[in-house]
């Protein structure tokens, strides 16, 4: 076991010491702003992105709430005129045969 963890220790240190000397400080340096920079790019894309689609969505909610305030409106109005009471009368007297009666036709039932 200590032959197994001495050989995979001295494989990291291999490769440690291979990246110092590969890259030293100021290439390392250089590198991780350079990956910055374009993750900060890329995030300002996805960012954008994401953004546009949403105003779109706004944008699309917005007309439709607009065009149902006004389907509400029409509705609206659409009801009043179904509700008239000359309208109501004039369905009744016609269609279903119905009178006003008169005074001494109605009778009053006490109980």
């Amino acid at each position: 076991m200590n032959a197994a963890a001495r050989l995979v220790h001295q494989g990291v240190l291999s490769r440690h010491l291979l990246l110092t000397h590969l890259l030293n400080r100021r290439q390392i340096v250089v590198v991780a702003l350079v990956l910055a920079v374009l993750l900060s790019a890329l995030s300002i894309i996805y960012v954008t992105h994401i953004t546009r689609i949403m105003h779109a969505a706004y944008q699309r909610n917005i007309a439709e709430q607009h065009h149902l305030h006004e389907q509400k409106g029409r509705l609206l109005l659409e009801l009043s005129t179904w509700m008239m009471q000359a309208r109501i009368q004039q369905i009744a007297e016609n269609k279903l045969g119905m009178i006003v009666p008169d005074h001494q036709s109605v009778m009053v039932v006490h109980e």
